[in-house]
């Protein structure tokens, strides 16, 4: 091999592995998520989610009528409950949680929460009081995107 040829060998062996490199360290932290049915395994959306990223839900409230957002922040592959902003007080609605409150736009914000650390979520949906799930105020879905009643997972891979 001339050394022209080998010039141009290393080189892209050099390019190759510095492309590797860029590619582990872009995708590092990242998981995927899935939302699918619990006992099928039908999957209604899977995509990329990366440490930091934040899940949210939007509810309303099964017997107070209320909007009920959850904030999650991805971290160590588990989901990291840090506020809820909720439009009253009522039944099941935490009232004396150790977190710091505010109050703006109607909403009781309920912010700092700490160890509420969760692997994955599971649920029964209701199309009409699941309002969205959204990563980095994304809208990835919609309760009525799900089934009625489904048995719902949400979970990192």
């Amino acid at each position: 091999m001339n050394f022209k040829k080998l010039q141009i060998f290393v080189f892209i062996v050099c390019l190759a592995v510095a492309a590797s490199v860029l590619l582990f360290l872009r995708n590092k932290g990242t998981h995927t998520l899935i939302i699918s049915h619990q006992l099928t395994g039908e999957r209604y959306y899977t995509g990329k989610i990366r440490e930091q990223d934040v899940l949210s839900f939007g509810w309303i409230h099964s017997f107070e009528h209320v909007d009920w957002d959850e904030y999650y922040r991805v971290e160590k592959k588990r989901f990291h409950l840090f506020t809820i902003a909720v439009g009253g007080f009522g039944a099941g609605i935490p009232a004396e949680m150790d977190c710091t409150y505010r109050y703006e736009n109607g909403l009781i914000y309920m912010e700092n929460i700490k160890g509420s650390v969760f692997p994955e979520f599971n649920w029964i949906n209701s199309q009409t009081q699941l309002k969205y799930i959204s990563v980095n105020d994304h809208v990835i879905l919609k309760g009525s995107d799900l089934p009625e009643h489904g048995r719902i997972k949400l979970s990192l891979k």
